[in-house]
């Protein structure tokens, strides 16, 4: 098995990895309405004022980020109270609302945006959502795989007592990627039309990478 971050394969404009779209276009992310994509990874340079804001919210142990389902709405009302005072970091997470609604018509996005000191999904496995929408604003990026590199019968019970790397999840060669802090991951679903068998297979960091991380998922609504 090889690990490799999202900037692993640096080059020009779109990278294809079986199921997998590296891109670095908003207007890209239409790539994950191709039947044989289900994950689509957009590298971004970050602002240090997002940073700033991040780091200072991933330190502070009074911060509460509650779940949310939010209207999206042309300011900030629309999402945690608890983000008061982290205006860039409020600013990011409206812009990725727009754009899931954007992407999927939705009408409402789930919010949810915490502070994590160990891992949150450790195995890897699929959602039942349509799609999701993952940000690791501080700490170690989510890990994924390209469904050719999935043997799906190991996923869930199936490898219960077993590590992924050693259960058979993984086939000969396979390549782990992890996404980058900045990065937006949209990672198609179960539930997304037709995707039936065919979610994204994708974890938490190790448990020795996971200590401050700041981490903000976003579904979309009906």
């Amino acid at each position: 098995m090889m690990l490799m971050d999202a900037n692993g394969t640096a080059s020009a404009g779109t990278r294809v990895a079986g199921s997998v779209r590296i891109v670095s276009e908003i207007a890209e992310f239409s790539g994950l309405f191709e039947d044989s994509v289900n994950v689509v990874v957009l590298e971004r340079p970050r602002a240090q004022c997002l940073v700033h804001d991040a780091e200072r919210a991933v330190r502070d142990p009074g911060a509460r980020f509650a779940i949310a389902m939010a209207p999206l709405a042309a300011d900030f009302s629309a999402l945690p109270a608890a983000l008061d005072g982290y205006a860039h970091l409020a600013a990011d997470l409206l812009r990725w609302m727009e754009v899931l609604r954007d992407l999927t018509g939705c009408k409402l996005v789930g919010v949810r945006l915490a502070r994590l000191d160990a891992a949150m999904c450790p195995r890897f496995h699929v959602d039942r959502v349509a799609v999701r929408a993952v940000i690791t604003f501080v700490g170690s990026g989510t890990e994924y795989l390209a469904s050719e590199d999935v043997d799906r019968s190991w996923l869930g019970h199936a490898a219960t007592h077993l590590r992924d790397e050693t259960s058979g999840l993984l086939r000969q060669g396979a390549v782990l990627r992890k996404a980058a802090a900045g990065d937006v991951v949209l990672l198609k679903g179960e539930a997304w039309p037709g995707n039936a068998g065919r979610g994204a297979v994708h974890r938490s960091p190790s448990a020795s990478q996971a200590s401050a991380r700041l981490v903000a998922t976003l579904d979309p609504l009906e």
